[in-house]
This record gives structure tokens, C-alpha cells and sequence, in this order.
């Protein structure tokens, strides 16, 4: 019995561990988001200090994809924070549709690659998870060019993060894509009203 409750006792403790890192993250991912919006450099900072927070937790919970993510995260937050500082004005541009039809086609044949692989090694959603992944990824990136379509890939990555973390029961991060969700509308609406397109 004494070993029982000494299982029990280290799950309940790493959960609570892990309850803490999920709440740090989820403070710095809102702060990154909000300064995003704002078109303010310091934004990167807060983005990297989520991502290494998050790095940790989808490891813990086996979310593969979600683990590299964070760290092109981290690589694409540092360099959104030197290409934002470089510039004396943050103005939105836009991309041509084919522009986007490229980068769409290039995001699509990568997550097949990659859900294929990891479904035979027994990543739970595999392609579900590789698609917000890889699309997570070039959007960060058409954020970090100020690109103002950006919010568009935002708002369904968004909705999809949080069918993803709800099933793997990380509630606090569900309602920071939540969050998410409504700042990304509130991007797409300021971005536009604050630019010349």
C-alpha cells in the first residue's frame, strides 16, 4: 500500500508541476500575442519565453510535433525580434494569391510527409498534429515579414489548437488559443485599419 500512494503522490505532483509550467506559458504566449498586435518588437521576447516553457510540457504529454514546433518557435522568434527592431516603422504588406497558393501546396506536401512517418512510429493525430505543426510554422513566419494575411492562418489554426488540447486535456492552453482565437480577429481588424492595403 505505502508504494501505492507514493505512485499516487508523484503523479499528483507532477501534474501540479506541470499546471504551473502551463500557466507561465500561457501568461507569456497571451503577452506575445498582444504585443504582436500592438506591432511592438518586444512581442519576440515573450513568444521565446513561451515556447520554452511549451517545449517542456508537450514532451511530458507526447505531443511530438508540438515539441519541434517550439523550437522553430524559438529560432523564428529570435529572428522576428532582430528583423522587427531593424525598423523604424512596423507596417503590414500583403502577399499575391499565388504567393500563398505556394507556401499552402509547400505546407500540405510536408504534413502528408510527415503524418505519414510519425503514424507508423504511434503519434497520437498524427496529421492532424503535423498540420497545425508545419502551418504554425509558415505563419510565424509571415508574422515575422508582417505580412498581414498572417491573421487568416491564425484564425484556423487557432480553432484547431483548441480540438487538439482538449483531447490531450491541457485546458489552461485550450483557452490560450481560445484567446488566441479572438486576438487573432482583433489583429486581422487592427493590422488592416493601421496600414495602407
Amino acid at each position: 500500500m505505502p508504494v501505492g500512494k507514493t505512485k499516487v503522490k508523484n503523479i499528483f505532483y507532477t501534474s501540479k508541476n506541470l499546471f504551473y509550467l502551463e500557466l507561465s506559458a500561457v501568461t507569456f504566449g497571451l503577452l506575445y500575442l498582444v504585443f504582436i498586435v500592438l506591432k511592438k518588437p518586444i512581442s519576440w521576447f515573450f513568444g521565446i519565453l513561451s515556447s520554452l516553457f511549451y517545449l517542456y510540457i508537450f514532451y511530458k504529454t507526447n505531443l511530438f510535433f508540438q515539441s519541434i514546433l517550439q523550437l522553430f518557435y524559438i529560432g523564428l522568434g529570435c529572428y522576428g525580434w532582430w528583423s522587427w527592431k531593424k525598423q523604424i516603422q512596423i507596417i503590414p504588406r500583403s502577399w499575391s494569391v499565388s504567393q500563398h497558393i505556394i507556401i499552402i501546396s509547400l505546407g500540405i506536401a510536408i504534413t502528408l510527409l510527415l503524418g505519414n512517418k510519425f503514424s507508423l512510429e504511434g503519434q497520437q493525430m498524427p496529421y492532424f498534429d503535423a498540420f497545425i505543426a508545419v502551418f504554425c510554422i509558415l505563419a510565424t513566419y509571415l508574422t515575422t515579414k508582417i505580412i498581414l494575411e498572417n491573421w487568416y492562418y491564425w484564425i484556423l489554426l487557432n480553432l484547431l489548437s483548441i480540438i487538439l488540447f482538449h483531447y490531450n486535456q491541457l485546458y489552461l492552453t485550450e483557452l490560450l488559443f481560445f484567446a488566441n482565437l479572438l486576438l487573432s480577429v482583433f489583429g486581422l481588424i487592427h493590422w488592416k485599419k493601421t496600414s495602407d492595403l
